[in-house]
């Protein structure tokens, strides 16, 4: 009768746990899933404005001479419009309201090329205006592989690359799956999913991939069926030790 008990404790413990096994695995994929198409160009290094983004904007007359001029000394650099930063935020419909020139598109631009757009259209009130932007809000999520652990990851400087992000979120770790790294990313109001492989070589044209705000990178998890099983049974193994360790003791009394 003990044996029988034993054995239906065991079996529930097994089918309990089974049901428990790899279900912090994140953005599963079926065998047969189309994967989008990745474009690699020379561009892709250079990132791109889209909506929500918030801009921080600066402007110097005379080519920047004067903040050169200020930058070595203890005086506060002038600049357009006082010492405050100017913020902005782009809206949904890709415009940001500047300053005198009113409200202008900006998503696709790259920072250099609305720098530039900026200088000329301010070249009729200030001599040779010289402009700059900075992207305040780029992040990107990276999950490393370890259950549904994710790090946010602040996209400081331009340019960063998959790599870089996966480097600034710890790497991957033990049981990630390198072969199987799943980048999301939202392309004209619709999620694209690409998988790239860094486990060779050739996967590094992928890896120097600029990174966009808003991106997800997921790095496969390695199934690991029986340590996550023996984790889960575990509890009940020690229940059933300690059924016999009574029995036993039971028995010697009676």
């Amino acid at each position: 009768m003990l044996t029988r008990l034993l054995l239906g404790v065991a079996m529930c413990a097994i089918f309990f746990s089974s049901c428990t096994i790899n279900k912090d695995f994140m953005f599963k994929t079926d065998k047969d899933y189309v994967f989008d198409q990745l474009v690699i160009d020379s561009t892709s290094i250079d990132y791109k404005i889209s909506r929500t983004d918030v801009l921080a904007f600066d402007l110097y007359t005379n080519e920047g001479a004067l903040m050169l001029q200020f930058t070595t000394s203890d005086l506060e650099t002038p600049k357009y419009g006082g010492s405050r930063e100017f913020t902005f935020t782009v809206d949904a419909e890709g415009y940001v309201e500047f300053p005198v020139i009113g409200r202008r598109y900006v998503v696709g631009k790259t920072i250099k090329e609305l720098q530039d757009y900026l200088e000329e259209l301010y070249a009729f009130q200030f001599k040779n205006p010289y402009a700059i932007v900075k992207v305040l809000n780029r992040r990107c999520i990276v999950f490393v592989g370890s259950g549904a652990k994710g790090t946010v990851v602040a996209l400081e400087n331009n340019g960063i690359s998959i790599i870089e992000a996966i480097a600034l979120a710890g790497g991957g770790q033990d049981y990630s799956d390198i072969s199987k790294i799943k980048l999301i990313r939202k392309v004209k109001n619709e999620q694209q999913v690409y998988q790239i492989d860094l486990s060779t070589i050739e996967g590094i044209k992928y890896a120097n991939l600029s990174v966009q705000a808003g991106d997800i990178i997921h790095i496969s998890q390695t199934p690991q069926v029986g340590r996550e099983i023996l984790q889960d049974v575990q509890p009940f193994t020690s229940i059933i030790s300690s059924l016999v360790i009574t029995y036993g003791i039971l028995a010697r009394i009676f």
